[in-house]
């Protein structure tokens, strides 16, 4: 039987046809009314209507709320003069600090680094028992509006809904300015699953995000998933029902790692000599969703057969697949089979990493000493080295010698059955791996507290929540992998502050060195938060902006952060940069030809990010850009990767051959490659 059969009919049909059977169940058994019951007991008293606060002619006054409008009796308005935010940006953040000298840093969380060092000196108002505050008077200058809470409220979190932007003085004299900011549950919350959140808050887009897609049984979604925006996501699978074979050769026999994951190149045409095979397959006799539709065989002098459970991506560039081994406690550890699907992967590419298919850790499985096949140890296992940044509610258990089990919030909607207990599960971002646990949001009064609401954090605190896992970290627990756990296995809750990240959940806070060329860009993925931090977005004295000022994780394919950007990609830059509007003047201005104008009906509009967001990183393959042909040969093929740097900056060419993809490589070479040597690339 199927193991995820139970969940079938839910897949198939939609939330609206499972509440018209519902309500039709319902309706069909229906008897007559009864009598009247007796009258239930009061309700909660209801929150009485603002009816406003008397103005300070020469000052500022509001309220502190919860997104409920429940008021906030309790904590401290701050001014943070924006003045200062500018000159904290001027230290550079480095990176590649312990966990304890990161804690130390007074110069990477922009805001309250600032209250921690400077507050006392700060334009400073109580709030009431009513959470009212009030200035009398401000100091001239631009300032950020944030309200921290006392030191023994342990249900809110520091920031507010003003605390991203400067205001002027006198844009505040006189006015009354609310302040909503974000509750968070107790250590006492437990996980709801997202289907419950959807029962009060609706069955949005956030099935369409990568987020949500990332784990899936082959060929088959939960309701939670919508795979719409990727019409290619399958793919990788086509390759198993077309039951396509590949050759491992050309083998070096030292060591993977996450960041060199590559001992062979892979080839889907026979090379003559190679070390071992792996035939791709479709059981067609298996229905899809049953373990052992799709599988692999693993050859050499033997063959070892491996059912794929789960794939692992198809969203961003590339597709893993995973196995699952019984431990003999009769747990469950998952795996990564040393394949790799890239989906912009050209077999004509000299790099054989660039190829459709590539290894990814084949060592793991393959002994290149003894020529044999092998099984990879218990502590490779995806449960404690990946599964945390991506499930809801992770939990973990076993050791490297017992062997390693997670497992994930259960939820009728969840798109599989991990741990093998007969529950499907949230074994993808959902909604609490983000707002944290729900009971108490659910349950406790006031309805509609205690949840964290990340876009009325301070900047540093929302950022961290994405940042836990787009920065590289190699954390404490389950043997310090990859996953940032602490030292009982807890992944960082929804909220932390990145001091308290880096001592609590880390033995390395980022990526490694060499994970970044020379210029501070990324070579490997999911760096996007170090990134981040280097940024002028992230410090300035104007606004704020955090992972979500640009990218929505509840928005579809072609709406983010409220803008349409399907048509325009620069509409959501020039939101905030009006200045650079239209982007050809601001071209002409950086560049002194206003020439480039002309340009646009050849080669299309200019976009800010191909020279200010340039795909250094590299996550599936390299992609062909700028062909210099001038003065050969040697004739020069350049390439960009396939991941953004988000340093928001442009690595300019300084001469000589650039060792790193830059945005002179392709747009603005197409003009002037004469300027670039014709030497052999890096």
């Amino acid at each position: 039987m199927s193991i995820i059969d139970p969940m079938l009919f839910i897949r198939r049909g939609s939330w609206l046809s499972v509440v018209l059977v519902v309500l039709s169940a319902i309706a069909a058994c229906k008897g007559d009314t009864g009598e009247q019951g007796p009258q239930g007991p009061p309700g909660e008293p209801g929150q009485p209507p603002d009816i406003g606060i008397e103005p300070e002619p020469f000052g500022l006054v509001g309220r502190v709320m919860e997104p409920n409008m429940v008021p906030v009796p309790s904590g401290t308005v701050y001014l943070v003069p924006a003045a200062e935010v500018e000159a904290l940006s001027m230290d550079p953040i480095d990176l590649f600090l312990s966990p304890e000298d990161t804690a130390a840093l007074t110069v990477d969380e922009p805001i309250e680094d600032l209250l921690d060092t400077n507050g006392d000196s700060y334009e400073q108002a109580e709030v009431d028992s009513d959470g009212v505050y009030r200035f009398e008077t401000l100091p001239q200058g631009d300032h950020f509006v944030v309200w921290v809470p006392t030191a023994d409220d342990a249900e809110h979190l520091p920031g507010g809904d003003s605390s991203r932007v400067s205001f002027a003085t006198e844009s505040l004299v006189g006015m009354q300015m609310n302040v909503r900011v974000s509750s968070q549950p107790s250590p006492a919350a437990t996980y709801l699953g997202s289907s419950t959140c959807m029962g009060c808050h609706g069955l949005h887009s956030t099935a369409r995000t990568a987020h949500n897609v990332g784990l899936q049984v082959p060929g088959v979604r939960s309701i939670l998933q919508d795979v719409g925006p990727w019409p290619d996501f399958d793919e990788g699978l086509a390759a198993f029902d077309a039951s396509t074979n590949l050759y491992y050769f050309n083998c070096d026999a030292s060591p993977s790692t996450p960041e060199d994951p590559t001992n062979c190149d892979v080839s889907e045409t026979d090379p003559g000599a190679f070390s071992f095979r792996i035939d791709l397959r479709r059981d067609s006799s298996t229905p899809l969703g049953v373990i052992g539709a799709y599988y692999i065989d693993m050859i050499n002098s033997t063959t070892v057969r491996y059912d794929v459970v789960l794939t692992y991506g198809g969203a961003v560039e590339k597709q893993q697949y995973l196995a699952r081994r019984e431990n003999m406690d009769g747990s469950f550890s998952y795996f990564v089979l040393p394949l790799q699907y890239n989906y912009r992967g050209d077999s004509t590419n000299p790099d054989p990493e660039d190829w459709p298919w590539r290894d990814y850790r084949s060592d793991l499985w393959y002994d290149f000493g003894t020529d044999t096949l092998r099984q990879p140890e218990n502590e490779d296992s995806f449960d404690n080295n990946c599964a945390g940044c991506h499930f809801t509610g992770y939990r973990l258990d076993g050791s490297d010698v017992d062997g390693w089990s997670a497992r994930a919030l259960v939820d009728p909607a969840g798109a599989f059955d991990y741990d093998g207990d007969g529950k499907p599960e949230l074994i993808n971002t959902g909604c609490e791996a983000c707002h944290g646990p729900g009971s108490e949001h659910l349950e406790r009064s006031p309805r509609a507290s205690f949840i964290v609401s990340p876009g009325l954090l301070t900047p540093g605190r929302q950022a961290a929540i994405c940042g836990s896992c787009h920065s590289r970290p190699i954390g404490i627990g389950a043997g310090e992998t990859g996953l940032p756990l602490s030292t009982d296995n807890q992944m960082p809750p929804p909220g932390i502050r990145r001091a308290d990240f880096a001592l609590d959940h880390t033995t390395r806070v980022s990526g490694a060195e060499e994970a970044f060329f020379a210029s501070g860009d990324p070579k490997a993925h999911y760096q996007q938060y170090s990134d981040h931090l280097r940024s002028r977005h992230y410090r300035n004295p104007v606004r704020l902006t955090t992972c979500t000022g640009c990218h929505s994780p509840h928005a579809n394919d072609t709406d983010v952060a409220d803008t349409d950007t399907s048509d325009n990609p620069n509409a959501l830059c020039t939101t905030c940069h009006a200045d650079i509007e239209p982007v050809i003047a601001h071209v002409a201005l950086v560049t002194g030809n206003a020439a480039h104008a002309s340009l646009e009906p050849f080669f299309g509009p200019f976009l800010c990010t191909e020279c200010h967001m340039v795909p250094t990183a590299k996550s599936g393959a390299s992609v062909r850009a700028l062909f210099d042909p001038i003065d050969g040969p040697p004739t020069v093929q350049y390439y960009w990767n396939d991941i953004a740097s988000h340093r928001m900056t442009m690595t300019r060419w300084t001469g000589g051959q650039p060792d790193q993809p830059i945005a002179f490589t392709n747009e603005c070479g197409e003009c002037h490659r004469e300027f670039l040597p014709n030497t052999s690339t890096p």
